[in-house]
């Protein structure tokens, strides 16, 4: 496994992140796929259903998103800590049979919840008639399969913890060929409509995660045998561990899910061009954030390799270089955009009035897209340090406080491009809190220069008077 506790730092960083954009770059391709086949062979009411079911799946899947995150984090204090005691002293099985055990846990959960909640949930956000219908089968045909969906994002925290980012991009890589090869089978030729996309990704996600889990017992038959007994005291420990660390990982992804699920009610009144809108605007996002998003979790791994091994100069300078890399890259990707968003609008839809609105909110937010990135990289290096709860007022201050009120108010008073402005001003607001919590951390923890003592006064030394 690479080791991110020596070496060049920036070139660690980017070992890990530039795998993982890559594979992230294909899904997400594959999500655009699957949002321009529906376009063209559902129509834009299926596109707007998957608009209006985006925010009820982030809602169901935040837990496991934040719980997730906490074991990577938790693997890569135990990898770094092994480079200071040796293989085996720090042994991470415990934490293995604890992920596996949430991951089943809350794959039923979810299964269970999505049937009778999903109709609910979609009436509190105005959503009716065939979207509403769309929507909910969606949901419930994805929630069925939830659990290849969880374990091929377990399997991938495992070896990303670990520093295996080529393990994990290469799951990756195969279940976005795949999604996008099925997506286009099973909505198009076969005629499954709004229910193929969502067959196609637990198609997809089985298959790869089944491969990643053979992978990963092949190579625990290969290690050493555990210095330490694993037993149910210290799986459950390993539980409580990962929960304490990701309640407020899922908490932020939660009030995220909830948040677009508001904004879908915000924005529903406009009409369906809008939703559909919705739908390829927070595509692209997704499709725009990807380094970012991947650079954060590399510098959380880096972060939490080397906290394991105690190098917090090391740790540092990992925050200083790859926020300037961040900067550096958000002005590469808004300039693509700006230059772009006429053709990237038209990709997805023939609908003037959508591709409209596509296109003010590419120019209107790419300028100021660079408050964002900085905040999501930063986000990393707290994750890193287990400091989860930073992300989680500054999603709750930014969103919560900030853009979801915006929206409302300058909705009705500019219609869809008031709240357009409403996410640049959240931007703001989070880039300026989590510049302020960096500030504070970094003084916390700086190391203190040793107080200088005083010479000790030698008797004839000393003046009388």
């Amino acid at each position: 496994m690479p080791d991110l506790t020596r070496g060049p730092i920036l070139t660690g960083i980017v070992g890990i992140a530039a795998p993982l954009a890559l594979a992230n770059l294909l899904q997400q391709g594959y999500l655009l796929v699957d949002s321009a086949v529906v376009g063209r062979y559902v129509g834009v009411a299926g596109l707007a259903a998957m608009g209006a079911a985006q925010p009820l799946y982030a809602i169901l899947s935040s837990l496991f998103t934040g719980v997730s995150g906490a074991f990577a984090v938790r693997l890569g204090q135990l990898t770094g800590a092994g480079k200071l005691s040796g293989p085996g002293r720090h042994d991470d099985r415990s934490a293995l049979l604890a992920l596996a055990l949430c991951t089943g846990a809350w794959s039923v959960l979810c299964a269970a919840i999505a049937v009778p909640a999903a109709g609910p949930l979609l009436a509190l956000t105005g959503v009716t008639g065939e979207v509403a219908a769309e929507a909910r089968t969606f949901v419930v045909t994805l929630c069925s399969g939830m659990v290849a969906i969880y374990a091929l994002g377990a399997v991938c925290a495992v070896l990303t913890g670990r520093g295996d980012a080529r393990g994990a991009t290469g799951l990756q890589i195969t279940a976005s060929a795949l999604n996008a090869t099925f997506a286009w089978l099973f909505v198009g030729p076969w005629r499954f409509g709004i229910a193929g996309a969502a067959l196609a990704v637990l198609a997809a996600n089985s298959l790869a995660a089944v491969a990643g889990l053979v992978r990963l017992v092949r190579e625990e038959r290969r290690r050493p045998s555990p210095a330490a007994a694993v037993t149910a005291a210290t799986v459950r420990a390993e539980v409580r561990r990962g929960l304490r660390v990701g309640a407020p990982m899922g908490a932020q992804y939660l009030l995220i899910g909830v948040g677009i699920l508001v904004l879908v009610w915000i924005i529903t009144p406009f009409g369906e061009p809008a939703l559909a809108a919705l739908t390829v605007v927070s595509r692209l996002e997704l499709l725009t954030t990807v380094l970012f998003l991947n650079l954060s979790g590399a510098l959380m791994v880096f972060t939490a390799q080397n906290t394991g091994a105690g190098q917090s100069a090391r740790i540092r300078e990992g925050v200083r270089s790859t926020a300037w890399l961040g900067a550096a890259l958000t002005v590469v990707v808004s300039l693509l955009l700006l230059a772009e968003r006429g053709p990237i609008a038209a990709l997805f839809s023939g609908n003037p009035e959508t591709r409209l609105v596509t296109e003010r909110y590419v120019l209107i937010t790419a300028p100021f897209f660079l408050c964002y990135t900085l905040t999501i990289v930063l986000h990393g290096w707290f994750n890193g340090i287990t400091r989860a709860v930073v992300p989680l007022i500054c999603t709750v201050a930014s969103l919560g406080v900030v853009r979801l009120p915006l929206s409302y108010v300058l909705g009705h008073a500019w219609g869809v491009d008031g709240v357009m402005w409403a996410t640049v001003i959240g931007w703001a607001v989070g880039l300026g809190y989590t510049l302020l919590a960096t500030w504070q951390t970094a003084r916390a923890t700086a190391p203190r220069p040793p107080r200088r003592s005083r010479p000790a006064v030698k008797p004839d030394d000393r003046v009388d008077r």
